[in-house]
Parts: structure tokens; C-alpha cells; sequence
């Protein structure tokens, strides 16, 4: 089960503080797709057409969308951080490479446990110092962790539908890794 998985994520230093959950799964569509790479391509993360795990380099919506409807299950891990400058720059893009880090360990355990996977996060994949993206393909694909929003999923409206409570507020910052998954099918 995934629940003995986290469980086992527990050892693991970088998880300290991270919470879990199942989930729901999310329900994007084309219209939430286009809504979100409206969005993207403000390019507010500064990484918009620079990597394979935001748009373009993601793939279409009609890809994203299958592909989320090609799993049943969605677990939520989350991480808060409390009294922080959320203004630092510098600070809040550590703390989100440290969260797709730990999304993509908890992935990484699951395929060991041989779950089928797909990790998200906020912001780009960012695994390798520099992507391939868009001359090459991508080096590593099981160690992508694309956008949340490249799949058309808004976290808020999301979380609102599982009933969690989505806030931002002064001082604070909470992170969000959605892993969608299918359990292993053992005997076949």
C-alpha cells in the first residue's frame, strides 16, 4: 500500500516535516489546460519553454490530459513553512527544488515498489543543471517532475474540491506535490 511506502519515506532526511495524504483525483480539462499556459506562459517562474516538465516541453493538453486520466489514485504531500520572507527570492526557489526533490524520491520508491507513478510539483522539473530541452530529448525521464499547472490542475480550486484548506498567507508557505498512481498488480 502507499501508506507503507511513505512510511518508509520517513527515514529519509529530506521528508522530515512533510505531511500525506490520498487524495481524489483531479479532473482537468481543456479549458483548465488553456487557463493554467495562459498563466505559465507569464513565465513568472522564470522557466516557461526551458524544460521538458513545463509547457511547451510537457507535451499538448490533449497529452497532459491523458495522461492524468491514465491513473486512478492521487496522493497530496505537502510541506509548511512557517515564519519565512516569502518576498526571498532565493529562499522560496530552495525550498521548491528541495520539494520536487523529495516528490521525486517518494516516486522513485513507489516504482521500486512497482507502482506506476507520475510525480508533480510546483514550478519546473529542474533534475538536471541544465534541461536538453527542446534539442534533445529528455535524459531522464523517470526523474521528471513536471508542473502541477502544465497538466491544468489549479491547486487552489483542486484543493477546495478534496475539501483542504488552500490559503497563502503572511509569513508562510506551503508546498504541494500531487503523485498520481496505480497500485502494483501483483499475479499478472
Amino acid at each position: 500500500m502507499i501508506e507503507d511506502t511513505w512510511e518508509k519515506m520517513g527515514a529519509d532526511p529530506m521528508a522530515k516535516g512533510y505531511s500525506f495524504r490520498k487524495i481524489g483525483m483531479p479532473n482537468p480539462d481543456m479549458n483548465t489546460i488553456s487557463e493554467c499556459r495562459v498563466l505559465c506562459e507569464q513565465n513568472l517562474c522564470g522557466v516557461y519553454g526551458l524544460t521538458w516538465g513545463c509547457p511547451p516541453g510537457v507535451g499538448s493538453g490533449e497529452e497532459c490530459l491523458a495522461a492524468v486520466a491514465s491513473f486512478s489514485k492521487a496522493a497530496l504531500i505537502t510541506r509548511k513553512y512557517e515564519k519565512i520572507d516569502t518576498g526571498d527570492k532565493e529562499l522560496l526557489e530552495r525550498l521548491g527544488i528541495e520539494h520536487r526533490e523529495v516528490c521525486r524520491r517518494f516516486g522513485n520508491a513507489l516504482r521500486r515498489e512497482g507502482f506506476r507513478v507520475l510525480p508533480l510539483a510546483d514550478g519546473g522539473c529542474r533534475y538536471c543543471r541544465e534541461c536538453t530541452y527542446p534539442g534533445s530529448p529528455c535524459r531522464f525521464p523517470d526523474q521528471r517532475v513536471p508542473s502541477i499547472s502544465g497538466f491544468g490542475i489549479f491547486m487552489d480550486k483542486y484543493m477546495k474540491s478534496q475539501n483542504i484548506d488552500f490559503s497563502f498567507e503572511k509569513n508562510s508557505a506551503t508546498l504541494y506535490g500531487l503523485i498520481l498512481y496505480d497500485e502494483p498488480r501483483f499475479g499478472k
